[in-house]
């Protein structure tokens, strides 16, 4: 039996052109060769498309900003500053006070009373007012429809009156306004001394009602 590649050597080596016939040989075993290169190429595309959808898109997150932190240093009492840093100083607004009452509060007298009978001498005028919330209040007065005396807050003196029946006129008026009261008081003078002094202490010598 004659061996099958000695066969085919023999056919070979009887071809009338051999260069042609490896050369399409050769063009036909590179095909496949070349089929492989493309295939694997592509295999290779396609894994690397599905491992980048596999893989999680990662955007970057603002970074959040930080709290500003400001420390206020009080100065205290006692204590000294501390070197370099200047002592924050608050100013608080102080309390306003409240506006008066532009009227005339509870006034009355004290001395003398109704229809009393005085004897002292000098006599001394005792007048109680309440001021409260209200405004501050200047005062005068008359004896028995005489002038007005100049508008005061000082106490009330009159030396050396004649003995008789006597009308207190007094009339308080506030400093802030045009408001103003006037009340009367009946009394009784005895002059039984004369003082050395015989003044007047306001003179009531002012305009005339």
């Amino acid at each position: 039996m004659v061996n099958p590649f000695v066969r085919l050597r023999k056919s070979i080596a009887n071809l009338p052109d051999k260069k042609k016939y490896i050369e399409v040989i050769t063009a036909s075993l590179s095909i496949p060769v070349l089929l492989s290169v493309v295939l694997v190429n592509y295999l290779n595309i396609q894994d690397k498309r599905s491992t980048d959808k596999n893989v999680p898109t990662i955007t970057e997150q603002p970074k959040e900003q930080s709290p500003t932190i400001i420390t206020i240093i009080r100065e205290s009492s006692g204590t000294s500053p501390t070197p370099g840093v200047s002592p924050v100083i608050s100013e608080t607004p102080l309390p306003t006070r409240a506006e008066c009452i532009k009227d005339v509060g509870q006034i009355s007298i004290l001395t003398p009373k109704e229809n009393e009978t005085i004897t002292t001498n000098p006599l001394e005028i005792d007048i109680q007012y309440d001021q409260g919330e209200y405004c501050s209040v200047v005062w005068r007065y008359r004896i028995n429809n005489s002038n007005w005396s100049n508008f005061t807050d000082n106490n009330i003196i009159i030396y050396n009156m004649d003995t008789g029946k006597k009308t207190l006129d007094l009339q308080v008026k506030s400093i802030v306004s045009d408001k103003s009261t006037t009340i009367s008081r009946a009394f009784t003078y005895q002059n039984s001394d004369a003082v050395s002094t015989p003044t007047v202490t306001p003179s009531p010598t002012g305009t005339t009602e």
